[in-house]
């Protein structure tokens, strides 16, 4: 595995996230729903996060590449818990409250209440009407192509990330 591979799924997956989150290419993406605000609090927030692991990688800078390793899996998680925990099951109970702090903090959602119900009713706003290649399943988040495609980049990227640290 050489820097040069880590470099470039980093830099891949920072890029495409920054151009789906900024630039409107309805049907594939819901960008032209999300408010100024939202579009680059997504943005900035990102391109912070995963730029200090390219910063890590690009000046073997130590710490930046542990945190790199950490944060890659971490994400990957944080989107599963996003979008596709909701998708294949409908948490109740006391597994909803577990679930919905959770779904909080993956989302800096942290004002209490449901969150599920929350980010249900922003999905719909922002999403509804994107390509998906997963049935639609009523009052459910389905993850859309855009964040299918994301999903699997991310996973690429930690599993490269991850293989480069060892070697």
């Amino acid at each position: 595995m050489s820097i040069f591979t880590v470099l470039a799924c980093q830099l891949a997956l920072l890029t495409y996230h920054q151009l789906t989150t900024l630039i409107d290419l309805y049907p594939f993406n819901g960008a032209r729903n999300y408010s100024t605000g939202e579009s680059i609090a997504e943005a900035g927030i990102n391109a912070v996060l995963m730029g200090l692991a390219i910063a890590g990688y690009g000046w073997q800078i130590h710490g930046l590449m542990v945190y790199g390793v950490i944060y890659y899996f971490v994400l990957f998680v944080f989107e599963i818990v996003i979008w596709w925990i909701p998708y294949f099951f409908v948490p109740a109970g006391h597994v909803r409250r577990w679930y919905n702090y959770l779904l909080g903090i993956a989302t800096s959602d942290l004002s209490g209440g449901d969150t599920l119900q929350r980010w249900l009713t922003i999905h719909q706003r922002i999403h509804a009407g994107t390509i998906t290649p997963l049935p639609v399943r009523a009052g459910r988040i389905v993850p859309n192509l855009e964040h299918t495609i994301l999903h699997l980049w991310t996973l690429v990227t930690a599993m490269v990330t991850l293989a480069y640290f060892l070697a």
